[in-house]
């Protein structure tokens, strides 16, 4: 199948240029569809922040707010439309009624899509059974369900979710190719050496610290070797968030490593981010979390190309697509270390991961992910 040229797809969903993960992901997935079918009609029904466009094919009709009763703003922007999809994530909708009255308000000839982004187990979530309940609750009122996680997919077999109604489809990788001396001068960072990345927000569950443990080995080996923490502290980052900042640049001062960690500070504008991935000879993930979710840095990473180390935790586990030797233990710094020298210095080593990672963005890429939605749209609908 190339396409489906006529049928109306709506997605519900955040938007560009609202700064949030889930409005670049059906930015890239829209971009895809119109790609490979430029004549699928695709209409955005996106919170109020989004950038209005209207055209012939393609259009973003800003209109909710997550703060409201969303529910009659969303419907009177389904005319003519055939599949519904909407893109969840508990922070945008939280746990209230309004999104199963949505689902349930909707025309019945329309189908109804729900990627559900991020699956919370009950022994790991603060509200108890609350998440994986709702994540079963707005399974059960939509048409189908797309996960990206087998690990995903089998929390909601077990909340009883048949399994005909559900689809694993990756995140999708936006493939680049930057010149890696040509970004680290851009960035005016170091041309020389080898160059380590941490990318996005610090936080402590991202563990910057084993990183830097990491690092510290890796310098025995190799001293021009530097460890980018390409991010900041969100703008609304509590005490605790700050006070890890700090610490991180303590043990940097107290490892003598003030010349081999560079720290942004900065929130990292779009255009700058393949750059910033393009400079990094290994990607680091050393993160300590269970929610079971995609993670779209990581596919910025596969979509540079790049080695990536990261924590053998559910929300890496289809990095095992490229390599299971890429995931180590949580907290294991010295695994961390070894495993980058490694790549370093075993060029058969590296060249597989690098070939397994080629093979693996293209699989993935945004143009791949929207054929795979386009073929389930076609199936929902009896194509």
């Amino acid at each position: 199948m190339c396409g489906l040229p006529g049928v109306r797809v709506a997605y519900v969903s955040t938007y560009f240029p609202q700064r949030c993960g889930i409005a670049a992901y059906t930015g890239f997935l829209a971009e895809g569809i119109r790609r490979v079918s430029p004549k699928t009609h695709i209409r955005v029904i996106a919170e109020r922040g989004a950038s209005a466009v209207k055209g012939e094919f393609f259009e973003v009709v800003p209109c909710w707010s997550r703060e409201e009763a969303y529910v009659d703003q969303i419907l009177p922007h389904l005319d003519g439309v055939d599949i519904l999809h909407i893109q969840h994530e508990y922070s945008i909708y939280r746990f209230d009624d309004r999104l199963p009255l949505l689902l349930r308000k909707v025309p019945r000839k329309i189908r109804k899509v729900v990627t559900i982004h991020c699956v919370r187990p009950a022994q790991v979530s603060e509200r108890w059974r609350v998440d994986e309940e709702y994540a079963g609750r707005i399974a059960r009122l939509a048409d189908h369900v797309i996960v990206h996680l087998d690990s995903q997919r089998e929390i909601l077999l077990r909340l009883r979710i048949p399994e005909t109604k559900i689809s694993v489809i990756p995140h999708g990788t936006r493939i680049v190719e930057v010149d890696p001396k040509a970004s680290r001068r851009r960035l005016h960072l170091p041309e020389d050496g080898r160059m380590l990345l941490m990318f996005g927000f610090i936080k402590p569950h991202k563990c910057a610290h084993v990183a830097i443990e990491a690092l510290n080995m890796i310098r025995e080996k190799h001293e021009s070797v530097y460890l980018l923490i390409a991010g900041g502290l969100a703008p609304t980052a509590p005490r605790a968030h700050r006070q890890y900042a700090s610490s991180l640049r303590e043990r940097v001062r107290a490892l003598g490593l003030e010349g081999n960690v560079i720290f942004t500070n900065r929130y990292c504008p779009d255009e700058d981010v393949p750059y910033i991935f393009g400079a990094c000879d290994i990607a680091l993930f050393p993160y300590y979390e269970e929610d079971r979710s995609s993670s779209g840095s990581l596919h910025l990473a596969i979509g540079a190309g790049k080695p990536i180390i990261a924590s053998r935790i559910p929300k890496f586990e289809e990095l095992k697509n490229i390599s299971d030797e890429l995931l180590v233990l949580p907290y294991n710094s010295e695994a961390i270390a070894k495993l980058a020298l490694r790549i370093f210095g075993d060029p058969d080593f590296r060249d597989y991961i690098i070939m397994r990672t080629e093979a693996y963005r293209r699989r993935t890429s945004w143009e791949n992910v929207a054929r795979m939605h386009l073929k389930l749209y076609g199936k929902l609908l009896g194509d």
